[in-house]
């Protein structure tokens, strides 16, 4: 039976988009074609996705909708017909509405009825219209609209490729058309190329230095992390899930700072390299922490990128360098004053005076621990402001 293929391109959306996105266009897509007769089960067949692309694939499609029957009930019996048994107006004009004869309706003893058979729609036709239906319905966490565009959307839309059994479903979203064309990656292969089924797709897409499969781009991080880390790389899931949704062709490539930076606390460096930057620290076989990183390119390896990763990390730790040793001129009496200044809530006074109601009730509970060992144990309301 007939494939379905959609591919909806658009600039860069936020890794946290990604997944959610593809997974809800494969439930809009599957849903029509379900309620159009079209398919039996609403689940896709393939659902990948980039920072750039959303895919989605359905098989055993049929081409055409079937035929039905429709059984359309009109005017009561009383109202249907004369003293006579002449049909009255009423049954004439539902007769015209309904392009019958009246010799044609059928009674039950209350109303007369007409039984109409409805050729079913070609698939073609029905996708016109659900497919922009489906891609309009979309939402995100946060949208936005662009040029003289109404519609809302995580990012611009660039290029809609939707093919039915290897031709194409033309329809427009906001001035961009459908038609059969791709795209690969945005700097090694920008140029369009023709992809009339999911097969020829993907292995097009993979030629142009794109992997659509996001468990295929993981298996390259988490294979090619521990290969050029001369080390042992931290990878956690959360910090590997986002790198998988940054890129759409992933390359591990090691990287360098100044062993001096190790002076500094590893949570520090740790948060440095992991959030702000999204790299991987590398630990030697104690668990200690190297002088080194592992980031991920979204391309081949090229050692003006790992330069310039370098540069932007030693500036993060020449920062954090900075406000480390100033913190540690102070004493703990000078971030305690800075607490006076802030605003814990509007009626319950500073971050200070919090601090002092906890120690004044920790001093009350202390000196009744006599009596709460002996006695009932006090229980604190929950949910109490401090």
């Amino acid at each position: 039976m007939p494939e379905l293929l959609l591919e909806v391109g658009c600039e860069e959306l936020p890794a946290t988009f990604v997944r959610k996105a593809f997974l809800d266009l494969a439930a809009r897509v599957g849903a029509e074609l379900v309620g159009a007769g079209l398919r039996e089960s609403a689940e896709a067949t393939t659902t990948l996705g980039t920072p750039r692309r959303l895919i989605v694939v359905f098989g055993n499609v049929s081409d055409r909708q079937s035929d039905r029957e429709e059984r359309l009930r009109g005017p009561s019996i009383t109202a249907a017909y004369n003293p006579d048994g002449t049909p009255s107006k009423a049954l004439e004009g539902y007769c015209r509405k309904q392009g019958v004869d009246p010799a044609e309706v059928e009674n039950d003893g209350q109303y007369v009825w007409v039984t109409k058979r409805i050729a079913g729609r070609h698939a073609g036709e029905i996708l016109i219209e659900a497919l922009p239906r489906a891609i309009r319905g979309l939402s995100f966490e946060k949208s936005m609209r662009w040029g003289s565009s109404r519609m809302r959307f995580a990012r611009p839309i660039r290029w809609i490729l939707a093919s039915f059994d290897g031709g194409a479903v033309n329809f427009e979203i906001e001035g961009v058309a459908s038609g059969l064309e791709s795209r690969g990656h945005r700097f090694y292969a920008p140029e369009p190329f023709s992809a009339p089924n999911a097969g020829k797709l993907m292995d097009e897409l993979r030629a142009r230095f794109v992997e659509p499969d996001p468990e295929e781009r993981r298996k390259r991080i988490l294979a090619g992390a521990p290969a050029v880390a001369e080390g042992i790389p931290d990878l956690p899931e959360a910090l590997v899930d986002e790198n998988v949704h940054l890129t759409e062709w992933p390359t591990a490539i090691r990287g360098e700072f100044p062993a001096s930076f190790l002076e500094l606390p590893e949570p520090v460096l740790v948060t440095a390299m992991a959030k702000h930057e999204r790299m991987f620290p590398i630990r030697d076989a104690e668990g200690k922490l190297t002088n080194a990183f592992v980031f991920v390119r979204n391309s081949g390896e090229d050692d003006t990128v790992r330069r310039g990763a370098e540069w932007v990390l030693n500036a993060r730790f020449n920062d954090a360098r900075f406000f480390f040793d100033e913190d540690k001129k102070k004493t703990l009496d000078d971030f305690l004053a800075a607490t006076e200044t802030i605003v814990f809530q509007e009626k319950l006074g500073t971050v200070r005076k919090r601090a002092d109601r906890r120690l004044l009730r920790r001093g009350a509970s202390g000196s009744q621990g006599g009596s709460l060992r002996q006695g009932r144990p006090r229980h604190r309301s929950r949910g109490r402001a401090d």
